[in-house]
């Protein structure tokens, strides 16, 4: 039992939902300097506790990016009756949505100093029941792609179904959960490949973020096995992104047992590729025959144009005449 902490519980079996916040004082409206409360959320077997803020703010001494020892909201899970601190929030940011890998979760907010911009914050909490919690796992809270097996978190992307959209971790915007391993997989046309920009990246781990560093990482391959074209990667990145070789695409997520972060989110956009031309010369009777040919096409299928050079020869006249049958070139010779 922390000294000094006054503690509020909240179970599911008298309360299925409601709003917490810090006592303020009735006359400055502040809530008092060393203040020191919990909020523990107690739920049944497979349910979850999840937490979304409406108003957050705690303004940190050390500057509006990181957090002190005080005016903080620590985030605990509660795993075999040991807890585990998951988060740590302050500043004037509104914090994600936070999602229980269990049934009891526990917040504790600590104060020690008064700022007249502290004004706490205000939170509503939700029990979801197992057989919600059952469909989240299920679905792991993503609404895109195609899902072939729910006990599975992998997803298929198919060009024909859409050019573009978005994926996602699961559970995103909160923390994602542990021991997990999610595939995405892309299937674009034959001149396709398939370019990924993430728009926020927060994988736990340190660099290289492999089983040495006990990080969780995020895998990219042009196979559906590991590609060394490619490193792991982990951690906080503002800008990343990444185009695969062809039409085929894979990325993987991997959790472990130990710390959270929030995940990632990112736009893949299937493009084809630009046409490539080549050209080849030969010497005919008539002249010279120069083939241009497009390696590939961005509207439609490959199209062989043949461009003929007639040489001026007194002994031989002839007229060229071009006949196009659905698409293709053809050329015809008329001699006189």
């Amino acid at each position: 039992m922390r000294g000094g902490c006054n503690r509020v519980v909240f179970s599911s079996s008298r309360i299925r939902n409601g709003s917490i916040a810090p006592a303020h004082s009735k006359h400055s409206g502040l809530f008092p300097s060393s203040l020191c409360q919990l909020y523990e959320f107690v739920g049944d077997g497979a349910e979850r506790v999840q937490i979304i803020f409406s108003e957050f703010r705690l303004p940190s001494k050390l500057g509006p990016t990181e957090c002190g020892d005080t005016d903080i909201l620590m985030v605990y899970y509660i795993v075999n009756d040991r807890e585990e601190l998951v988060e740590t929030l302050c500043g004037d940011t509104l914090p994600k949505p936070i999602l229980s890998d269990g049934p009891r979760l526990l917040l504790e907010l600590r104060s020690s100093y008064n700022n007249t911009e502290n004004k706490g914050f205000t939170g509503d909490f939700f029990f979801l029941t197992s057989a919600y919690a059952a469909r989240m796992i299920n679905d792991f809270g993503i609404s895109t792609g195609y899902q072939p097996n729910q006990s599975e978190c992998t997803f298929h992307y198919f060009r024909n179904a859409s050019g573009q959209g978005w994926i996602q971790s699961p559970n995103f915007p909160g923390a994602y959960p542990r021991n997990i391993i999610c595939n995405y997989f892309f299937h674009g046309y034959p001149n396709d490949y398939v370019h990924v920009r993430f728009t926020y990246f927060d994988i736990e781990g340190i660099r290289p973020c492999d089983e040495d560093t006990a990080s969780d990482y995020v895998e990219f391959s042009n196979f559906v096995t590991r590609d060394r074209k490619y490193a792991m990667y982990c951690g906080n990145w503002r800008e990343l992104a990444v185009r695969s070789d062809g039409r085929f695409f894979r990325i993987t997520m991997a959790s472990n047992d130990r710390l959270d972060g929030t995940g990632f989110r990112a736009l893949y956009t299937f493009e084809t590729m630009q046409p490539e031309t080549t050209e080849r010369t030969e010497v005919a009777p008539m002249g010279k025959v120069t083939t241009t040919s497009a390696a590939s096409s961005i509207h439609g299928p490959l199209s062989p144009v043949a461009l003929i050079t007639a040489a001026s020869s007194p002994a031989t006249s002839a007229s060229i005449g071009i006949i196009s049958i659905i698409g293709l070139e053809l050329i015809k010779l008329i001699q006189d």
